[in-house]
């Protein structure tokens, strides 16, 4: 059943008004602009740009040069910034709800279903969700999904045993997993992780195959295990200081609203054709690939039993109250795109966002 659907349309009529100049909007993220996400983000500024005749003029700051994953939220939240790239996983204590998105990563195995999955229960099943983010004075307008992440090693494995006593680099998400491993889980950044490969700072990471060549992280590899372990998909691409969306005029904010799904489906599939390609190239230089004669992806399905239980218990455990309706929702939702997708395909994907989610908003 769903929720009362979010309406995202401001509610002070002097706030609504027509903008007489063209508005400048700061948006900061630690990745750099060639990441693809971040080639979607600017096709919605583009975007927006051409439909409202240059109502809104983008600034950005690339690669941490403001603040760092951590920090773009409550810069957004506060207004040092106008929009931001955020992650619940970087921001828990404000984010204890919508961190059950980044907690089952291990769902995420088609990034074009999950994409889908994941803002239509955030959008229209989800007030909590959107409310946890307005307390903090900011506003979720969408998240693309990363393709499923393998695991990448700095040095020749051939068997589970090896894996053991790893420095493995991870989201938190992926800790049970890796301590299942018996490795130790770390963090390091994207731009950082080829050197860190390289330095023995650490001895392998979770990725998505894109990242191979995006990265580089191709040049310190000599394992990858090509067996899906999820993905991200609880990050928002256009995580937006509540004040700001509100002073847009209502045809700006529509333009934002119609842009978000055109580029989630760019990114998505942009993802899914860069990692065929970092694939082929990795196997073309040599790059061993194994899965351990099905090892790997056993032990993993046994790690996933009470999966999603075990994420509904943490969730309560830092006092989400509706933390079984908000992953049922989810789940729910999973089923619904997974059929959409295999009945309609991914070719007309950026209007079957529009219809199912981004048209309903406001409704």
């Amino acid at each position: 059943m769903k929720y009362a659907k979010v309406t995202l349309l401001c509610s002070a009529a002097a706030l609504c008004a027509t903008q007489a100049a063209a508005q400048e909007v700061s948006y900061s993220t630690h990745l750099p602009p060639s990441v693809l996400v971040m080639e979607g983000v600017q096709m919605v500024f583009e975007a927006v740009g051409e439909a409202t005749g240059g109502a809104v003029t983008p600034k950005y700051f690339w690669a941490g040069q403001l603040h760092d994953a951590d920090g773009n939220f409550n810069a957004v939240a506060e207004g040092v910034i106008d929009a931001g790239f955020t992650q619940p996983a970087s921001n828990q204590a404000e984010m204890r709800r919508n961190l059950i998105f980044s907690d089952l990563w291990h769902l995420g195995d088609d990034p074009f279903v999950t994409a889908a999955a994941i803002n239509e229960t955030i959008l229209l099943d989800c007030p909590s969700c959107q409310a946890e983010y307005a307390s903090h004075n900011a506003i979720f307008l969408g998240a693309h999904a990363g393709t499923p992440a393998n695991l990448v090693c700095s040095e020749e494995i051939t068997s589970m045993d090896q894996l053991q006593g790893k420095k493995i680099n991870g989201l938190p998400a992926l800790g049970g997993w890796i301590d299942k491993l018996g490795a130790a889980r770390i963090s390091v950044p994207p731009p950082r992780q080829l050197e860190a490969l390289q330095r023995n700072e650490m001895d392998c990471t979770f990725i998505s195959p894109e990242w191979l060549s995006a990265f580089s992280i191709a040049e310190g590899a000599k394992t990858i295990v090509p067996v899906s372990t999820g993905s991200q998909f609880a990050t928002s691409m256009m995580t937006t200081n509540l004040d700001t969306w509100n002073g847009f005029s209502a045809d700006t904010r529509a333009a934002f609203l119609d842009a978000i799904p055109t580029a989630i489906a760019a990114v998505v599939s942009g993802y899914v054709a860069r990692d065929a390609d970092a694939l082929a190239a990795a196997d073309a230089a040599g790059i061993p690939q194994t899965t351990f004669d099905g090892a790997y992806a056993a032990s993993l399905a046994e790690y996933l039993t009470g999966y999603e239980d075990r994420v509904i218990a943490g969730a309560e455990g830092r006092g989400v109250g509706d933390a079984a309706d908000i992953v049922g929702a989810f789940l729910a939702n999973l089923e619904k795109w997974d059929g959409i997708i295999a009945e309609q395909g991914t070719d007309n994907y950026a209007q079957l966002l529009k219809d199912e989610i981004y048209s309903q908003i406001g409704q």
